[in-house]
């Protein structure tokens, strides 16, 4: 099964993140996701976003898309102070994002912070897998 890869930039702003979950939204739809993860993974990359926005000292938030073996691999990325933590392991929002994503990171390089979030793909007993299993 070949891997998709889809990138949205879009600006530092609340009023851009709508663009961001619709994405992630019809990416894992059309990747046969069920709707409760539909659901789970537009929330995940809204918290994320939201945390992002609130630490960026950049003007743009970047998301990638793919898809992986079991499921897909959203990686959430903005400009930040140097060591800034973006999300405290001990707060609510890494409880809501722990709870929503199979697998949680945070990846800092300099200026550069990136929130990966890995989600499974759950298959339905009545719908075939991607792979006709």
């Amino acid at each position: 099964m070949p891997f998709d890869l889809v990138t949205v930039t879009v600006p530092a702003t609340a009023g851009h993140l709508a663009v961001l979950r619709t994405a992630v939204g019809g990416f894992a739809a059309r990747d046969q996701f069920t709707l409760d993860q539909v659901d789970d993974l537009r929330m995940a990359v809204e918290e994320a976003a939201v945390q992002l926005l609130r630490h960026s000292r950049g003007e743009r938030i970047a998301m990638e898309v793919e898809t992986t073996t079991g499921g897909v691999q959203v990686r959430l990325a903005g400009d930040v102070e140097p060591g800034d933590p973006v999300i405290d392991e001990t707060s609510f929002s890494w409880t809501i994002l722990r709870a929503l994503a199979d697998d949680l990171r945070i990846e800092s390089a300099g200026t550069r912070a990136t929130i990966v979030l890995d989600k499974r793909r759950l298959v339905d007993a009545g719908v075939a897998a991607p792979d006709g299993r």
